[in-house]
């Protein structure tokens, strides 16, 4: 067959190259198997990691995916398992069903209310019969698990039961804490804490505030909410009394693939298999559909995109900030595109246009987009720089204001707190951005940091996740951190021992010297005492 194909396709080149590149080729020609297990509900998330798996099923892998929003088209080498939960409900309201009421939230109660919504989310996921059917599975094999690094670490056992590598992507800026999967450095020193507002250069106060922090919610993690994911999971793979915990599985972790980007956050060591992928789900502007375009293409003061993201809801506003923000459209000569969830807005002001669902991303690549109004989560912060368009941040909770207040630092963006909205503080801040050209100046100087890269992040994706495959979970990688224990990795015990020999060196020296001393004040003292003797005989 190979033949055949060479003298009926190639006929023009050496039938010996032919056959050496077919067998080259030849190879790399069978895909894996991969299951990728991303069950929280939330739009965002998904987005991230369905780019990567749609691009492993273009490629010829055979991809599998548990997740909450099913695609609405069918692909090739591409299967789902359908799996849902409304977090109010399966938590008992511990979350709000508007997530505006998340506003006051501070670092700890967001914490703990995540790690319970993980625990609730994970019980009412690994009960679904067609998880069931997998875990308990006996004809079915993968040769890789992905999962997102999302409150949802009981999915790991997958890896084990399919003795498969295990693949993480974190689709926020990443928690401190997924370094440690991998032995991949994190120095309190000048990496702050995801949630914290603080720059890579801090001061002696926010060191400590943020070593502080750090510690407790890393011990933490592993007194509460690690065990409680390992309940859940042992619960549920309970086809052998020998599963390992979910701490063991958690240091089996191949790779970390983090939605960021040293551009837009701060520069911190990173081992090789820790590797940063921020803004792998933006593609190449599409076209628009035809009263979109034209609405964006006849707009002559240019265009303000307002949208609070996939999961907060701009329809659930309190009255008085909704009032006051269309007050201050009104004001304005600009057309304001919102992402609005309801049919109607009362007092809607005549320069505004709503959609329930907007083309986010290829929106904000239109020359015409002046600025975006936004509630600072990372993938639309990540869309923003990549188009190059200044925003006005207004943060809810979570890593938002950490975004925010980097859009702040980079120049490319103002913010204005939730509680401080009023028509006043927003036309302000919408002037100052449109009539300053800085702002977009410092979004397009960023941008173009952002987008100077060897691949494209979905590039690099795929690249390390292929790289896995073929190195059977690439534990040539694997840092030798991983196999200290705290006290070594610290080199406690090495300062112990230093601090022991320079101690025992000192008490030696010591002892030589008061011997000496002692030998040299009594030959003095014997001395004076044989003068003084001799004086009195005389």
């Amino acid at each position: 067959m190979i033949i055949l194909q060479c003298f009926t396709l190639h006929g023009m080149f050496p039938l010996w190259i032919v056959i050496l590149a077919q067998l080259l080729v030849a190879p790399w020609s069978h895909g894996a198997r991969i299951l990728g297990v991303f069950p929280f509900p939330a739009r965002s998330h998904v987005f991230v990691l369905r780019a990567l798996m749609l691009e492993l099923a273009d490629r010829g892998h055979e991809v599998t995916v548990v997740s909450p929003y099913p695609e609405s088209k069918p692909v090739p080498n591409y299967t789902e398992i359908y799996v849902t939960a409304n977090l109010s409900a399966v938590t008992g309201g511990h979350v709000p069903s508007n997530l505006f009421d998340m506003k006051s939230f501070g670092l700890f109660q967001l914490t703990f209310m995540m790690w319970f919504m993980g625990e609730a989310l994970c019980d009412h996921v690994l009960q679904n019969d067609n998880i069931q059917k997998l875990i308990h599975s006996k004809d079915l094999h993968f040769d890789l698990v992905i999962v997102e690094a999302f409150i949802n670490e009981c999915v790991l056992g997958f890896a084990h039961k399919f003795n498969a590598p295990i693949i993480q992507v974190c689709t926020y800026g990443g928690g401190n804490f997924m370094a440690d999967w991998v032995g991949s450095p994190n120095p309190y020193s000048y990496v702050p804490d995801e949630f914290l507002h603080y720059k890579g250069k801090m001061n002696f106060w926010e060191r400590m505030h943020n070593t502080v922090v750090g510690t407790l919610k890393h011990v933490g993690r592993h007194l509460i909410h690690v065990p409680k994911q390992n309940a859940v999971m042992q619960k549920y793979f309970n086809y052998t009394d020998k599963f390992p915990p979910v701490w063991e599985l958690e240091y089996r972790t191949s790779l970390v693939l983090v939605n960021s980007h040293f551009s837009l956050s701060y520069p911190k060591p990173l081992s090789p298999n820790y590797v940063q992928v921020g803004g792998m789900h933006v593609k190449p502007p599409k076209k628009l559909p035809q009263e979109l375009q034209k609405y964006l293409d006849e707009a002559p003061h240019g265009v303000i995109y307002f949208s609070m993201g996939s999961n907060l809801e701009s329809s659930q506003m309190p009255e008085s900030k909704r009032n006051a923000i269309l007050e201050a459209f009104s004001k304005l000569k600009q057309h304001v595109l919102w992402k609005w969830e309801t049919d109607t807005l009362p007092g809607q002001p005549k320069n505004v246009r709503l959609g329930k669902w907007l083309p986010q991303s290829d929106i904000l690549a239109h020359p015409n987009v002046r600025l975006f109004i936004t509630h600072g989560g990372l993938q639309s912060t990540l869309e923003a720089i990549i188009r190059g368009v200044p925003v006005v941040g207004i943060p809810v909770f979570a890593d938002q204001s950490l975004n925010i207040e980097r859009a702040v630092e980079a120049g490319y963006g103002l913010r204005i707190d939730f509680n401080n909205i009023t028509t006043e503080s927003l036309t302000w801040a919408l002037r100052e951005i449109i009539e300053t050209p800085k702002y977009r100046e410092n979004a397009q100087r960023l941008s173009q940091i952002f987008r100077d890269q060897p691949l494209t992040p979905l590039e690099q994706a795929v690249f390390w996740t292929e790289y896995v495959i073929r190195h059977k979970g690439a534990p040539h990688m694997r840092s030798a951190a991983l196999d200290l224990a705290w006290y070594q990795y610290f080199l406690l015990d090495v300062i112990a021992a230093l601090a022991f020999a320079v101690g025992f060196v000192v008490v030696i020296v010591l002892q030589i010297s008061r011997v000496l001393l002692r030998i040299l004040f009594g030959r003095k003292a014997n001395e004076a005492n044989s003068i003084s003797r001799i004086k009195k005989q005389n």
